[in-house]
């Protein structure tokens, strides 16, 4: 049953109160129940000349955008109830009229001869094609920050650097600088779909396997649950997403992620079986299938106690061990990567970001990983060698031990950190109340340390330091 206008009302400022508090279904709550409000508030308002240009829907996303920053930064005090209905609306308005403003304005300044559009030599794009560029710039907008994210809804809605500055109570400069950096990603993803196409060689059949079960999704594809029909055995079926299919740099990644796990052999690696391809086109790995669960999952319900972060850590570590042997850097460790099945047993997975340590950094693929967890050098095109991963393991014991990763923040302020070489918080900061010693943080900080050449200079050594360490 929906909710009458009296019960939306009647709890608004308590809403307002749970979204400025960071709770995500707070504004969930609110555009639901508000936006289909909005929407023919403001078709009313819209001129019958001008609705062929001014789409109220946009108006509707870009004043619930501008509500939803503004909240964030506590710029809204509700004295009644159903204030939250009367400020949502004066926002719209005020968006509509500065729309209808632009438009006016830009009708004066042109001329009234339409011009004549050259005709184009290029195809029309297929349906799947306008799907998959859909998909592609979704993927972009979910990568932006958040700062960044409002930039790009309140240009697309017409309002100038000035407006936004203003708006968003930022410099015009801090909003240019966050313009640049939506065109940069779109400009990445450009130059990333003209990379020349893979060569691969998918020796597994499509038809020989029998999907079972969605469970997880990454930045470039999904994992499934599937069954292999000739050997009626559990397998991880991994799939590159529907907008990544035609996009070379992601292809690229996934054939290598297929090339480097078949050089590697050890019982805390996720083993390969082998790389297949759809009739379709697309790609696809059969990978071993772990019956568990990731770190991240663990430890988002609670942080580990020290005991076990230490036996987790050191089987994580023997798996890293293996695949340095390989001459492999894996360079994406974090919780998510890390399987753990229900016996206890550590399965290192997930190596799309991995690269040969002898690769020069004109042969390796554009460098990736999780912003959170990556390493200074990351940022760099210089060469990489096995302390990238010693990073990876303290930064994977950090949140073992404090459930959070070591640098927290926006990407922005994150890379920032990065780039200064700023050192992480100490563990026992991150978590007031850790029980630590003084040894354990040490090794976890000697890990983390943004010289690669003060890190741990191999696996053998990291693991000989934590073997030291009394629980």
């Amino acid at each position: 049953m929906q909710e009458t206008k009296t019960q939306a009302d009647r709890n608004s400022r308590e809403l307002l109160a749970e979204l400025i508090a960071g709770r995500p279904e707070a504004a969930d709550r609110i555009f639901t129940r508000y936006a289909a409000r909005l929407l023919p508030l403001i078709r009313k308002q819209i001129s019958l000349k001008l609705q062929g240009r001014i789409d109220a829907e946009d108006i509707t996303q870009s004043a619930m955008g501008s509500f939803f920053h503004r909240a964030s930064n506590d710029q809204f005090v509700l004295e009644r109830s159903g204030d939250l209905w009367r400020l949502l609306a004066a926002i719209s308005l005020n968006k509509l009229r500065r729309r209808v403003a632009w438009h006016s304005a830009a009708k004066r300044s042109i001329k009234r001869e339409e011009p004549t559009l050259p005709a184009s030599n290029e195809a029309i794009p297929s349906h799947e094609d306008a799907i998959a560029a859909l998909e592609i710039a979704e993927g972009i907008f979910r990568e932006l920050s958040a700062d960044e994210q409002t930039v790009l809804r309140l240009t697309l809605s017409g309002d100038t650097p000035e407006e936004i500055a203003r708006e968003m109570s930022k410099s015009p400069r801090t909003v240019r600088r966050w313009l640049q950096a939506v065109r940069d990603a779109f400009e990445h993803q450009v130059d990333m779909r003209h990379l020349p196409k893979a060569e691969a060689r998918a020796t597994l059949s499509w038809e020989d396997y029998l999907l079972k079960q969605h469970v997880g999704s990454g930045g470039f594809g999904k994992v499934y649950r599937a069954i292999e029909k000739r050997r009626n055995r559990t397998v991880a079926i991994k799939a590159l997403h529907k907008r990544h299919q035609k996009d070379p740099f992601a292809v690229e990644y996934f054939i290598q992620e297929s090339t480097l796990l078949a050089k590697i052999h050890h019982p805390c690696v996720v083993g390969v079986h082998g790389l297949g391809q759809y009739p379709g086109g697309g790609y696809f790995l059969v990978l071993d299938w772990v019956e568990g669960e990731d770190l991240q999952k663990l430890i988002d319900r609670q942080p580990l106690n020290v005991a076990e972060a230490l036996r987790v850590i050191r089987q994580v570590a023997v798996g890293i061990e293996a695949v340095h042997e390989a001459n492999i850097v894996h360079g994406d460790l974090k919780p998510g990567n890390v399987l753990v099945s229900r016996c206890g047993a550590v399965h290192v997975t997930d190596f799309g970001f991995a690269a040969l340590r002898s690769d020069p950094p004109s042969k390796r693929l554009p460098r990736g990983g999780t912003v959170a967890y990556l390493a200074p050098e990351q940022l760099q095109d210089s060469a990489i060698d096995n302390t990238l991963d010693i990073y990876g393991l303290g930064g994977l014991l950090y949140a073992l031990l404090t459930g959070q990763p070591p640098r927290v923040g926006s990407p922005s302020e994150i890379l920032n950190q990065l780039e200064n070489k700023q050192p992480p918080l100490r563990p026992s900061v991150a978590k007031p109340e850790l029980s630590i010693s003084p040894e354990l943080e040490a090794l976890i900080l000697r890990c983390l340390d943004p010289d690669p050449a003060r890190r741990f200079s191999d696996v053998s050594a990291f693991l000989n330091a934590v073997k030291r360490i009394n629980c």
